[in-house]
């Protein structure tokens, strides 16, 4: 699952490719995970629902394409994007 480590920001960050599903005011939008870290995600979103996010919004992240393989959801905050990316941080750090 994963290619290599990183050290930037808040310590280890882990890089994917991994596909999720973003949700947010009942839309959903299908994104690449591009790293992980313990206090947060970087994700890859292509899509009118995600153009939307602004930083503060909560969302919810499933770690996988498919919800029903996958069905508990991570409660998340924007934290930054710009034209394709997205920063959520996880709970703890909220």
């Amino acid at each position: 699952m994963a290619s290599e480590y990183d050290v930037q920001r808040q310590g280890w960050r882990l890089e994917c490719g991994d596909t999720c599903v973003l949700r947010h005011n009942g839309k959903s939008a299908e994104c690449i995970l591009i790293d992980i870290s313990v206090s947060g995600v970087l994700v890859s979103c292509d899509d009118e629902m995600a153009e939307n996010l602004l930083q503060g919004d909560i969302c919810g992240l499933y770690l996988c394409a498919d919800p029903h393989e996958c069905p508990n959801v991570v409660e998340c905050k924007v934290t930054r994007r710009d034209d394709t990316r997205i920063g959520l941080q996880f709970p703890t750090g909220m």
